[in-house]
Order: C-alpha cells, then structure tokens, then sequence
C-alpha cells in the first residue's frame, strides 16, 4: 500500500485544497444534470407551452448537461416535433444530430433508435429509418411502440401483408390499443370485415370487442361471424355483443344472443306484463333487456322510496333541481315486442311541489325508427302537471310498424323553447305495465 506522507503543514493544506476542489466541480455537475433534467421534465410536461418556448427549454437544458445522452434524445423529439408542426427542416436537422447522438452514447436504449427511425422516416431516408426501427425492435421486442412503428412504417411503405403482422404483435403486448390498431385496419382495408378479422386474428379475450367494433361500424354480419367462432363466451362478452347490436338496432338479434344465453339472474318479465320490475320492487342491472337503465351521475335524485307507494313495498322517486334548461332520459327500459301489433302501457304517478314550464313525460316509442324517421313512431303522455297531485293513473297505446322488434319506455324531461327553464320538485312513478291488445294484421 503507498502512503501519502501530510504531517507537514502546506501538504495537508494542498490536499484540503485539492479535494475540495474536486468535490465542488463534482457537486457542480450533479447540480447542471439535475437543472438539465429538471428543465426538460417542465418542457415534456407543459403541453400548452409555445413551439418556440420548448425548443428554447430544450437548449438549455442540454447546456445543462451536454454529455447525457437522454437530454440529446429528448431534445432531437423537441425538434421532431416542431419540424413537423411547422415544416421546418432545419429543425429536423437538428432532431437528427442529436437522436444520432444520443444512440451512439446508449446504443441499447430501444427509445433512442425508435424516435430516430421516426425522424429518418420524415426526412425521406426510407432504408435508414427501417434499420433503426428494426433495431429498435431487437432491443424490445415485447414492447408495443417498437412493433407498432413499424406497422405503420411498412404500411406506408405498401406493405401490408408485413405491416399488420407487426400490428397484432403489437396488440398482444398491448391489447388496450385494439381500437386503434382496428382504424388502421379499416382504413387499410377499405371496411371490409372478414379481411379486417383476418388480418387482425384476435386473441379469444378479444374477440367480443372486435365483434363490437365491427357492429358499431355496419359490419354486423361480420361480427356475428366471429361471434360464433366463441366457444364459451362469457356474461360480459353476451352483455357488450347484445349492446352493440341494440346500438345499430338490431334488436331482435340481439335479443335472441342475450336470451340463449346461460346468464345468471337474467330479469324475467313480470306475470301480465312485457316489462319486468314494474313496481320497482326487484334489483336493477345493466341488462339490454327488462332493466331499468337510470340516469347517472347527479342531475337528479333517484331513489327506491317505500313511503306510501301505490302498489307493493316502494316506488320509483325522481328529485328535481335542475338550474338549466337541460334535456336528460330519467329512466328507460326496452322490451322485445311483435311487429304490426297494437301495445298498451300503463302506469302510476304522483307529484309534489313541481315547477317547471317543462315537466316529466312518459313515453312508449320504436328506438328502431329513431334515426330514419324525424319524428319517431310513438306515444306519449302529455307533460305531467306542476303543483301537487295524489296517485294517478295514466295509459298509452301504441300500434307498432312492420319492422317493429322492440319498444322503450322512456321517462324523460324535454327542454323549453325558451330558456333559461329550471325544474324543481319530485315525482313517484309505480306500477308499470306493457301487454299486447291486438294485431294490426289484416286492418
């Protein structure tokens, strides 16, 4: 071992010196990286902040810390940026001297050969650009980013056979992303379902949302195309599937999957009737079929009240306090029906302290010509008196069209003409009811 001989005095004085001196330019540089990282952390995180203003942020925080080669990377993706925000190319210059940098100081970070691919991709170099996202997807080959740029780099590059098998490779590390991945999909096959099933080919755990997708865009014999490659779907898989197609109304479809279907505690119709918890007196679900589906999220007080209700243990309460002039469905439920056949609904309703100049109405209407016909086929009740009023009963007929498959009853408060038109006050509503009272056939 060597020995630094410091008993005399200049010595020890130097040494004291030197290592000070040492420590201080070491703290310095702690200190320039940490003011580097803390300038680009505020320029990433400010996404309001002017093009010129992060490019400014990004140069200074490389001043900071001119040998990190994050700070490089993450200011070659400032000047990406704004190269394509504002088709400058000298910013892109610049983006690609420091992502070409930053690879060579950390050359196994997918992160920096992946946004260098992107910036040769928008300079045109086609060939480099490949190399360094294919690097990038070397590095990680699980990760989503890598597989999904290059997914759309051979998509734009015509090939689209390559590009979506990147693109499912992609989706398996991240399935979240299916929705995008199938815009892409449908864009690049022009919407037609069983090329975009075919090219996607989703995991089973997929599959309901696909069909969902392929419904909600008019592909619904696609859909339930692949809804019958499902061997054993699940209550959730019937509950998204039954939506979508009560979405684009295809209800009687829709009703038969969610009927065949072996659900628990699947709500039955009650005795008499075509609706089911009429009085309120079961529990509510989210069922696409005899449910109550209540409104949410606070605009009005709902609650199950077994206060004096007009048939069995409680009643439906509705509480209003509406400032605005707002339309809003209060309540609804959808039950399958015949076509050409005439429907009575019935129902009870009590109502204390209301004022608005537009009060509840009820109404029995065909969801299934609600986006061909302006109008609606419907009935209605008409909007139910301000004031006070004891128990009432009230009743609709409604004759259904030939392409009926369903009908809805709908609470709902409707706006004024002229606003503004506050609603305050409360009603009850109990005992619904829905049967068949004849065929219109041969009328």
């Amino acid at each position: 071992m060597i020995s630094i001989p410091l008993r005399p005095i200049p010595i020890r004085i130097l040494f004291l010196l030197a290592l000070a001196a040492g420590l201080g330019w070491l703290g310095w540089q702690i200190v320039r990286t940490a003011i580097g990282d803390g300038v680009m952390t505020y320029v990433q995180r400010a996404p309001n902040l002017a093009v010129a203003s992060q490019i400014e942020g990004a140069d200074m925080a490389r001043a900071y810390s001119p040998n990190d080669p994050l700070i490089h990377w993450q200011r070659g993706g400032v000047y990406l940026n704004a190269a394509s925000e504002e088709q400058e190319e000298s910013r892109l210059a610049v983006a690609l001297d420091e992502l070409q940098y930053a690879t060579r100081k950390s050359p196994e970070d997918y992160r920096v050969w992946l946004s260098l691919g992107r910036a040769l991709d928008r300079g045109g170099n086609t060939a480099e650009a490949r190399e360094a996202i294919e690097r990038a997807v070397t590095l990680a080959p699980n990760h989503f980013d890598p597989r999904w740029s290059f997914g759309n780099h051979l998509l734009r590059a015509g090939d689209r056979d390559g590009s979506f098998a990147q693109m499912r490779l992609a989706l398996a590390n991240r399935p979240s992303a299916l929705p995008l991945v199938f815009d892409y999909a449908w864009d690049a096959f022009k919407g037609d379902g069983k090329a975009i099933t075919a090219a996607l080919d989703p995991a089973l755990e997929l599959k309901p949302k696909m069909i969902a997708l392929l419904i909600n865009r008019g592909r619904v014999e696609d859909g339930l195309a692949l809804w019958r490659s499902i061997p054993a779907p699940t209550p959730d898989d019937i509950q998204k599937v039954s939506e979508s197609l009560v979405n684009v109304g295809r209800y009687r479809t829709a009703y038969e999957i969610w009927s065949n279907a072996n659900l628990p505690d699947r709500p039955q119709p009650d005795a008499g009737s075509l609706l089911a918890n009429g009085g309120f007196e079961g529990k509510l679900s989210a069922a696409p079929f005899y449910s109550w589906r209540l409104l949410t999220g606070g605009l009005v007080k709902i609650l199950l009240d077994r206060k004096k209700p007009q048939e069995g243990l409680q009643s439906l309460r509705v509480g209003f306090d509406v400032g605005g002039n707002l339309a809003f469905t209060i309540a609804s439920q959808m039950a399958p029906v015949k076509p050409s056949t005439a429907y009575r609904l019935s129902f009870q309703a009590k109502i204390e302290d209301m004022e608005s100049l537009s009060t509840p109405i009820i109404e029995l209407y065909d969801p299934a010509l609600e986006l061909s016909v302006p109008d609606r086929v419907r009935a209605a009740t008409p909007a139910l008196p301000n004031g006070d009023t004891d128990w009432k009963a009230y009743q609709l007929d409604l004759t259904t069209t030939p392409a009926t498959e369903a009908l809805k009853v709908r609470i709902q408060r409707l706006p004024c003409s002229e606003p503004p038109c506050p609603i305050t006050g409360r009603i009850w509503l109990d005992d619904f009811k829905l049967v068949e009272i004849g065929s219109s056939r041969g009328r």
